[in-house]
């Protein structure tokens, strides 16, 4: 009887390790993206930003760091989510902290300012084979003290993906962030120079 108890508990402690080495091999298995390390030599990815950004927000469908994807020729308005694969922090994060790194606010600011919301951040398949990634924006201009809209403009941006994985979605994603944030500003500084209600 001793044995037969001695037997089953070596065997649950053994089923209990495999266990515990599964978990930590998954772990150990999930890549992770962000959007790399800006180049301090590249001295033209600052634009001076005319009127004050406010702090970002996002879909609330966006707020986790899991990488999403859709499949646009089957399925197109389902998500999908990378099982091996998810980013470093939440869109939002990485956005915001992209658009830190690229805007140069000048020293004498419009009385107005810009409001950004992400809108979509997904990889978007057209074929098995095939896919883009696509950054969407909602950008608002307005007047700071009354929050009264002055302009609006949907932003889209999507840049092909060199793989049909998450390693070639993220880099995609992080492309199209980043030009989606130049028309962003370039689209602000415009409604600045051209709008009484900012100046």
């Amino acid at each position: 009887m001793r044995s037969i108890i001695l037997l089953i508990t070596s065997s649950v402690i053994v089923s209990a390790l495999v266990a515990c080495v599964g978990v930590n091999t998954t772990k150990q298995n999930i890549a992770v993206y962000d959007f790399g390390i800006s180049d301090p030599n590249v001295g033209n990815q600052a634009m001076i930003v005319k009127l004050p950004v406010e702090t970002a927000v996002a879909a609330e469908s966006l707020n986790q760091n899991k990488i999403r994807y859709r499949l646009d020729y089957q399925d197109p308005s389902r998500i999908f989510y990378y099982a091996q694969s998810r980013w470093a922090s939440t869109p939002l994060e990485l956005f915001s902290t992209k658009l830190s790194k690229m805007a140069n606010l000048t020293k004498t600011p419009m009385i107005c300012s810009l409001k950004l919301k992400i809108e979509a951040f997904d990889q978007v398949f057209h074929s098995i084979t095939t896919s883009d990634g696509v950054v969407q924006l909602s950008a608002i201009v307005v007047e700071r003290k009354s929050q009264k809209t002055i302009s609006s403009q949907f932003i889209s941006e999507s840049v092909p993906s060199l793989s049909a994985n998450a390693q070639g979605g993220t880099a995609a994603l992080q492309m199209a962030s980043e030009n989606a944030l130049k028309r962003a500003i370039a689209w602000g500084n415009a409604i600045a120079d051209n709008n009484a209600l900012c100046q």
